[in-house]
């Protein structure tokens, strides 16, 4: 398969379920109001209460944060909960969201909102099923990269090495982010064989995704590493934009605020086309041809 196609494909199809990002993104606009709304209540109450903070927040002094922290620890104290619990229902829904994605781009004639709903709840126990055991492999590769830390610690504890105990150590790095590329890389496309074959056996599924990997692992990591660059090419584009944007005027954080949604909406399509490229590599690799079998008729030949 071309690659250059592979992805053009994506991208068309990514366009054209333009609805689907403009979902994401409200999504996640909403669950970001949600993370804001009580720290953004705390700091009314304090303002409003106290002209005196109202002053020295402007300037963002150190004696008013103090102030701030010590009359609402207790308060405070309890937001890393609603952080968590925020976090753990964005998963959920993200995962009901994979559902309905793969569903739309496996049949791109059902592409209707109906069908994306349909697809999320078909697939949510399922996918939801793949999220646990891949959470269970990210955290044995952070063990593993914990174990070897540990264990050049105490190679490296009496010797002098400073250069190869950094080559080693950055090794370790680069190891983790292959490990955490591999489960990712194993989660996805579980998620696009249950979708594809509409199979009901997970841990199945999961075994069928590493065949499919192991076997077209060229194809697939780089179709992955190709999209994950067009991501990095654009936070890195954001990042050099945001550093001449000053941050005053209000309007001027109006602007940064608009270049963050522009960001976010980037991301959103990107892990779209992920999705997308997935289903058309595993659809036009493991399609099942059925050979015709021309025979020869003497039927009305003399």
């Amino acid at each position: 398969m071309n690659i250059k196609k592979i992805i053009s494909y994506g991208f068309r199809s990514t366009l054209k379920n333009f609805k689907f990002l403009i979902l994401l993104w409200i999504t996640n606009m909403a669950m970001s109001i949600i993370v804001v709304i009580p720290i953004y209540a705390l700091l009314i109450d304090n303002l409003q209460h106290s002209l005196m903070s109202d002053k020295l927040a402007m300037q963002f002094d150190l004696l008013w944060y103090m102030q701030f922290m010590s009359l609402y620890k207790n308060t405070i104290g309890h937001l890393p909960l609603l952080l968590y619990g925020i976090v753990g229902i964005y998963i959920i829904v993200q995962t009901f969201y994979s559902g309905g994605l793969i569903s739309v781009f496996n049949i791109p004639q059902k592409d209707h909102i109906s069908d994306f709903f349909y697809g999320g709840v078909k697939y949510w126990l399922r996918f939801s099923k793949v999220l646990s055991l891949t959470l269970m492999l990210v955290v044995l590769a952070f063990t593993i990269n914990n174990l070897l830390g540990d264990l050049l610690a105490w190679i490296f504890r009496e010797r002098d090495f400073q250069l190869a105990e950094f080559i080693f150590r950055s090794l370790r790095y680069v190891l983790l982010i292959f490990l955490i590329g591999i489960v990712m890389l194993i989660s996805e496309y579980s998620k696009v064989v249950i979708g594809v074959e509409d199979s009901s056996k997970v841990l199945r599924s999961i075994f069928d995704a590493v065949i499919f990997i192991k076997q077209n692992f060229i194809l697939a990591f780089i179709v992955f590493l190709v999209i994950s660059i067009f991501g990095a090419i654009g936070a890195i584009v954001y990042n050099i934009i945001d550093i001449f944007v000053p941050g005053e005027p209000f309007a001027f954080l109006f602007i940064t605020f608009i270049l963050q949604q522009i960001l976010i909406i980037f991301r959103l399509f990107i892990r779209m086309l992920f999705i997308s490229t997935e289903v058309n590599i595993f659809k036009d690799i493991s399609a099942k041809f059925i050979e015709a079998e021309v025979k020869e008729s003497n039927v009305g030949v003399k």
